[in-house]
């Protein structure tokens, strides 16, 4: 269940954007994507460690793209392999704070494809009612069954950041994305 009325800010007609979220909320993404994304091409960076393959594959079999890449592993190529599917009309999705964290770390590379291509930015956080927190890095979220996901979204247009450097810019997005995120104890 999302509670937000999202289609405001993702529909078709709204030009490819960069969506970041954060890494332990990505349980819910799929569906997500399945109700509201359908009909936008979405490109999404996997880590290129050998884990990453499997959800690469379940990625696929969901219509999105994967892009393989991390700041261990084919990092400057993943960016530049983001940037090419944003120039074709993709959004791209990306966890700032993946693979390895740390938890809740807006790391610069996000940013710098947004800067790069002047794509407007989405800040999504799932929050969720009720949820088991595994015992990882990230305390990723698996929602109860039944439980809620409040959906929390923030449209942020190039002229926001004021600032070419990624790293500045991504100060400023670590700020609006506390501010949308909801953490469980």
């Amino acid at each position: 269940h999302f509670k937000d009325d999202v289609q405001s800010v993702i529909n078709a007609e709204n030009p490819p954007s960069v969506v970041i979220l954060w890494h332990n909320r990505l349980f819910a993404a799929p569906i997500f994507y399945l109700r509201y994304f359908r009909e936008r091409q979405l490109a999404t960076l996997i880590s290129a460690r050998g884990d990453g393959a499997w959800l690469a594959g379940f990625l696929i079999k969901l219509g999105m793209r994967p892009v393989r890449g991390s700041r261990y592993k084919r990092g400057p190529q993943a960016i530049r392999e983001l940037i090419a599917a944003q120039e074709e009309g993709f959004d791209v999705g990306v966890t700032p704070d993946g693979s390895r964290g740390p938890i809740y770390d807006m790391k610069p590379g996000a940013v710098a494809v947004a800067l790069k291509t002047g794509a407007p930015i989405i800040l999504l956080s799932f929050n969720f009612s009720a949820a088991w927190r595994l015992n990882s890095w990230d305390r990723f979220f698996i929602p109860y069954p039944f439980s809620k996901i409040e959906v929390r979204m923030d449209a942020v247009g190039q002229s926001s950041l004021l600032s070419e450097d990624p790293k500045k810019a991504a100060d400023l997005l670590k700020e609006r994305m506390d501010l949308i995120t909801v953490d469980l104890n």
